[in-house]
C-alpha cells in the first residue's frame, strides 16, 4: 500500500512539473517513486525445509509438464 502511495505522490509531481514549468519539482517525484521502489519488501513466503529433496507440488509439475 505504500508502494502505491509513492507513486500516486511521485506521479502528481511529475505532472506538476509539466504544469507549472518547474523541473524541480520533477525531479523530487523522481526521488520519491525511487525510494518507493527501493524499499518496498517482498512479502513472498521463503520456506526453507533444510532437504534437498523436491516438494511434492515441484514433483508433480514436472511430472505433468512431462506427458
Amino acid at each position: 500500500m505504500k508502494l502505491l502511495i509513492l507513486l500516486a505522490v511521485a506521479a502528481v509531481c511529475i505532472a506538476l512539473s509539466f504544469v507549472w514549468h518547474a523541473p524541480w519539482i520533477g525531479g523530487v517525484g523522481l526521488l520519491v517513486a525511487f525510494v518507493g521502489m527501493f524499499t518496498d519488501r517482498d512479502d513472498v513466503d521463503v520456506r526453507d525445509d533444510g532437504g534437498y529433496e523436491t516438494s511434492k507440488t515441484v514433483r508433480d509439475m514436472r511430472r505433468s509438464r512431462g506427458r
